[in-house]
């Protein structure tokens, strides 16, 4: 029979590790565990986990990250929602609780102990860890059985601050079996938005938030829009509800505005069919502010043979080594991203022969397989673990 696992979640919107997290659970059944998923609402993830049918239990006093970040705001609800989910544990008789961010770890993680569960901490970030305050990092060290990162810049990072977790902490990379990707058709970029058929298209797909650094993408376009013409921006992504999200992405409008560059720039917001968006760009561009941990939507550029061009902060460089799949520059800085943007212009074979080395290097270490074995292997090391 096959033994549960509590995943838990802050928040079910569509993000990042939210995608990671619905592919944990789809692994985790290769593995004989039996997913069931714990978040404060529903959402795109609890809707994803229906279509998959895996139970959902809704926790409304679980902290929505996208709403309450602070340290106090986290734990004003920690007593409540680890009570909740300590009586979602000895429901379901889970083998581990797997928290899907070290701040509702917080939460998972003290549940689970009340339940006498074993427990797993899953890091999506490098910006913004709360381990960077040495009592939280004692007590996300004392609550984790076992730590997930997604990249070793994320690990470095965590290790940096919590060297006592050094010995229970293990990269594990996003895995997707590149298949997946080989029935995605290109967006018809002309009949959604009036794009010209002859356009060189540089894109880039993430929420609007000002670390993801889509001004410094506006300020890059500029010159790269008076030396060719025929340049067009597409920005995919939304504000997902957040406030400073929204203001930002109203920022973004009025600059591109400010700019006169609004025939060559489109939003297109939020939407379920990204793929096919980052499919039809000519030129794939992620160009975040603070390192980024691994982000997803470069994984699906490469994936999808697209050149790219990105910030060298991170992870990113675990994705797309220099050289190899696309061209990487300093972190904040338009002028670097505006001639990295130029090399590729007007050279569509060299875009190509990136694309290619980009999509080869995310097969041979981004697959399926390398991801079920490292989620095998935490869980058992997790199951193992003596002492607390």
């Amino acid at each position: 029979m096959s033994r549960p696992i509590l995943y838990i979640s802050p928040t079910a919107v569509h993000g990042g590790a939210e995608e990671v997290l619905l592919r944990v659970m789809l692994y985790a059944r290769a593995l004989d565990y039996a997913p069931v998923l714990v978040a404060p609402r529903a959402g795109w993830l609890t809707e994803r986990c229906a279509a998959h049918t895996i139970p959902v239990e809704t926790l409304p006093v679980i902290p929505d990250t996208f709403a309450t970040t602070s340290w106090r705001q986290q734990l004003r609800p920690w007593l409540p929602s680890a009570l909740g989910i300590a009586r979602l544990a000895r429901k379901w008789r889970p083998a581990i609780v797997h928290s899907n961010t070290p701040r509702v770890s917080y939460h998972g993680g003290l549940g689970a102990r009340l339940a006498g569960v074993r427990t797993v901490t899953h890091v999506h970030d490098i910006y913004g860890l709360p381990y960077a305050s040495r009592p939280q990092a004692r007590l996300l060290a004392a609550l984790a059985d076992w730590t997930l990162a997604p990249s070793h810049a994320v690990e470095r990072a965590v290790v940096g601050y919590a060297p006592r977790l050094r010995s229970r902490i293990q990269t594990l990379y996003n895995g997707w079996d590149a298949a997946e990707y080989d029935d995605v058709r290109p967006a018809d970029l002309r009949a959604l938005y009036g794009i010209p058929s002859d356009a060189i298209v540089i894109g880039a797909a993430a929420a609007m938030h000002p670390w993801k650094g889509q001004d410094v993408l506006i300020e890059a376009f500029r010159p790269v829009r008076e030396r060719e013409p025929r340049a067009h921006l597409v920005l995919v992504g939304g504000a997902q509800g957040g406030a400073a999200q929204s203001a930002f992405e109203a920022e973004l409008h009025g600059r591109v505005a400010a700019y006169g560059l609004g025939g060559a720039v489109t939003f297109t917001g939020w939407r379920e069919d990204a793929l096919a968006f980052i499919r039809a760009f000519d030129i794939f561009v992620h160009a975040p502010t603070q390192p980024d941990p691994l982000p997803t939507v470069v994984l699906h550029a490469a994936a999808l043979g697209r050149a790219i061009v990105a910030s060298n902060t991170g992870g990113i460089p675990e994705i797309v080594p220099e050289g190899v799949g696309g061209l990487l520059v300093p972190a904040g800085d338009a002028d670097a991203l505006a001639r990295a943007i130029g090399e590729l212009l007007d050279d569509p074979t060299r875009r190509g022969a990136l694309g290619e080395r980009a999509r080869a290097h995310f097969i041979e270490r981004f697959s399926r397989r390398q991801m079920i074995e490292g989620l095998a292997h935490a869980y058992e090391a997790c199951l193992r673990r003596e002492g607390r």
